[in-house]
């Protein structure tokens, strides 16, 4: 049977820019709980920040994920937009987590650049997992042929 992965979840409050919605940390926690269970991921735990804005690195739930003591595998936001839009604030937390050999995973597929800038960083894995279960769904097919 193969081993459960461990993650860790991230929510901090996205403020949608030129209105007066926010993204709830509650909404993005309760994505992040349903993208777990669908996924088969253990959650360790979901750290959070009460502000949102640039300069992820100075905020104490960004932080306590990257200094985190107990093994995970990823790391789940519901969106990149958690931790910042633009790429030179990620930069240096996605290296932090490159150095620790996870990724950052979000639980909801964008199309902005940062969004996509974050799946093409991590691509391989997600490609190399649709290749898995291509394989699982042709073995499967070819054992109900037999």
């Amino acid at each position: 049977m193969k081993k459960m992965k461990r993650a860790i979840g991230y929510v901090c409050d996205v403020p949608v820019v030129g209105s007066d919605l926010v993204i709830s940390k509650e909404d993005q926690r309760l994505r992040i709980l349903k993208y777990a269970e669908k996924e088969n991921l253990e959650l360790v735990g979901i750290y959070e920040d009460d502000c949102s804005g640039e300069g992820c690195l100075n905020r104490p739930g960004v932080n306590k994920v990257l200094c985190c003591e107990e093994a995970y595998d990823l790391v789940l936001v519901e969106r990149v937009w958690a931790m910042s839009r633009k790429m030179k604030d990620l930069e240096p937390v996605l290296d932090k987590l490159d150095a620790r050999r996870v990724p950052l995973v979000c639980t909801s597929q964008l199309w902005d650049c940062v969004s996509q800038q974050v799946r093409h960083r991590y691509g391989e894995d997600l490609a190399e997992k649709m290749r898995q279960e291509a394989r699982a769904r042709a073995e499967s097919r070819h054992e109900q042929a037999a």
